[in-house]
């Protein structure tokens, strides 16, 4: 279960680079990121929860990682949170927020990888 948990967290931390740089493009170009942006960005989300229950599993069943690792699994929620919160302030915009978002989650996927291993 512990290789599936780090699988995931790459595939995450892979995921949200691509958000971000899609984002990045879509902002230089001036141009909507389409749907498959909220495609990409549905999946990502879907497998940051199930890394998030993985995690919780693994905490209760082996317990042992620094704290700090805890906190980088749990702080993209809180960006994601965040994001869903602020993406309506700016009506055709919407995508920005998750672009930025994606930034940070990708930053603190990769600081959760390189504690937990």
């Amino acid at each position: 279960m512990g290789m599936v948990h780090r699988y995931i967290g790459t595939a995450i931390a892979v995921i949200f680079a691509v958000i971000a740089l899609w984002g990045r493009v879509s902002w230089i170009r001036n141009r909507h990121p389409g749907p498959w942006f909220w495609r990409v960005l549905g999946v990502g989300q879907a497998a940051l929860v199930a890394q998030a229950v993985f995690g919780v599993v693994l905490f209760v069943v082996r317990g042992g990682k620094p704290w700090l690792h805890y906190a980088y699994g749990a702080f993209p929620l809180l960006v994601l949170f965040v994001a869903h919160r602020n993406s309506k302030r700016v009506e055709g915009l919407e995508w920005a927020a998750f672009a930025i978002a994606g930034f940070f989650i990708f930053g603190l996927q990769l600081r959760g990888l390189m504690t937990g291993t």
